[in-house]
């Protein structure tokens, strides 16, 4: 990738804060938490009724935006995408250049099926069966897309997957502008699955906490325009922010438990640092995938104070506990917190943290109140089952202006 090529021009997001990237970066920096009971379904069966939902309100808002489709999750994403072609001051259709779509989801329009559950045989027509391609027809419907548009879905790495393919695509040429989303919404499915690992948090969640129980699902859609920085800047723009790298492995340690060394996380940090030609003192905030359960927190925090071992410990802090756990969406909905935390010179902090791990001792929690600063350099990490991890680099400027 030519590091100085890719910038983010503009960027949207749906999330269960409401409509838009104003209402999430609000919400982040009124330090809101926005688990709650859960309306959509009836869930008295779990062991928790509480997840990160869209508001009702936001929903019904969405008539408003885009048109009608049965997935949800479709929806956000289409919405997502026409606020960030606002915000990088590119229309939807008759524009110039080529426009590539890569989206990453875990669910994507399967949870369309959930209506027919308990209701014998298969209560759905046969048109709202699951496809996952229905994401992108979504976006298609109200987006001119004249390049490849691409699904990815490497478990809940898969927004970042979606960031780094796009970035290739423009840093190649073989796209001028790619909108780089992740989307997912709330299902009984992955109400099931979580329930079934025992990995449901009752209350709170609470990464990087001494008593975390376990995560919540959470919900919505996240989307960045890339562009070249040159083409940004002859429409008399500037970029939010520069991909400084990327980087993907695999570690295929276990189906649902991290490598005990991160070893995928660790790889994929040093790669990142490597290509973009950044120390590991120069990244102002770790944007953790911190998911609050007892497995994963531990092992990240330890592999980042590893991979980032310099003068300082690392900065560290995760937004689930205040956004839930949005599978597909949730990497590209902390790549946009990490485009705002950079213009607005706040590191959120680990809200719901209350009594700090003494295993995450070798890195840096950053207290319930966030820090204000200077933030020129954010990392943003994302874990999928089957070992699947992917990292962003963010930067304000390009890599090598210090």
């Amino acid at each position: 990738m030519d590091r100085d090529s890719v910038a983010v021009s503009g960027v949207g997001a749906v999330s269960p804060a409401g409509l838009g990237v104003h209402a999430l970066w609000r919400a982040i920096e009124d330090r809101r938490v926005l688990t709650g009971p859960v309306t959509r379904y009836d869930l008295s069966r779990y062991p928790t009724q509480r997840a990160a939902e869209v508001p009702p309100g936001a929903v019904a808002a969405l008539d408003s935006l885009v048109p009608p489709h049965e997935s949800l999750a479709a929806r956000y994403l289409a919405a997502a995408t026409l606020e960030a072609l606002g915000d990088a001051g590119l229309p939807a259709h008759r524009r110039r250049g080529r426009l590539g779509l890569f989206v990453g989801t875990v669910m994507g329009t399967r949870p369309v099926l959930d209506r027919a559950i308990g209701r014998g045989p298969l209560g759905v027509p046969d048109r709202t069966f699951a496809r996952p391609e229905e994401l992108l027809t979504a976006v298609r419907r109200v987006v001119t897309v004249d390049g490849p548009a691409v699904l990815l879905a490497p478990g809940c790495s898969a927004g970042n997957e979606a960031i780094a393919a796009g970035a290739a695509a423009v840093a190649s040429g073989e796209v001028d502008v790619a909108v780089c989303g992740g989307a997912d919404e709330l299902s009984l499915e992955v109400f099931a699955f979580f329930t079934s690992m025992r990995a449901l948090a009752a209350d709170t969640i609470r990464p990087f906490d001494a008593g975390r129980k376990g995560t919540m699902p959470g919900e919505g859609a996240a989307v960045l325009v890339l562009e070249r920085a040159e083409r940004i800047a002859g429409r008399g723009r500037a970029p939010l922010a520069h991909v400084l790298s990327t980087a993907s492995a695999a570690d295929a340690h276990n189906l649902t438990q991290p490598h005990p060394d991160g070893a995928g996380l660790i790889a994929t940090i040093q790669t990142c640092l490597d290509r973009a030609r950044v120390e590991p003192d120069d990244v102002d905030w770790v944007c953790a995938h911190g998911t609050g359960t007892p497995a994963n927190d531990g092992v990240e925090a330890r592999a980042v104070a590893k991979a980032l071992g310099g003068r300082r410990r690392p900065v560290l802090s995760s937004v689930k506990g205040q956004l839930g756990h949005a599978e597909g969406a949730a990497a590209v909905l902390e790549a946009v917190i990490g485009v705002r935390a950079i213009a607005h010179g706040l590191v959120p902090g680990n809200v719901t943290l209350a009594d700090p791990d003494p295993e995450c001792g070798g890195v840096d929690l950053v207290e319930p109140a966030g820090r204000r600063g200077p933030v020129g350099r954010v990392l943003s990490q994302a874990y999928g089952f089957g070992g699947a991890v992917c990292t962003v680099l963010l930067g304000k400027g390009a890599p090598d202006a210090r």
